[in-house]
């Protein structure tokens, strides 16, 4: 009985992994003024399981987010920015990539 559910579990797993896809989010992040700001807002976001990047743009006052949307959400991405101080918010899902 213990194979069998070990199996499952493995077969589920392996099945959800199939239909993950990378998604993108770009954030506003009015928040940041300085030049250390962008370093923390990285900090913060890159430490959610499934963020695959993070590129600020301290001008703009954006982050662009690449994330593997079976492992991380876009709530989780935007509470671990506000956590950390810096507030964001959605501009664009699934953003281009330049």
């Amino acid at each position: 009985m213990r194979k069998f559910a070990f199996a499952a579990t493995v077969t589920l797993l392996a099945a959800s992994h199939s239909v993950a896809e990378e998604r993108s989010v770009n954030l506003s992040v009015p928040g940041m003024f300085c030049a250390s700001c962008p370093f923390v807002v990285q900090a913060a976001i890159g430490e959610v399981d499934g963020v695959l990047s993070v590129t600020t743009d301290v001008d703009e006052r954006t982050a662009l987010v690449l994330y593997d949307d079976a492992l991380a959400t876009v709530e989780e991405i935007t509470a671990a920015s506000t956590n950390a101080g810096y507030e964001a918010t959605v501009i664009v899902e699934d953003a281009e990539q330049n």
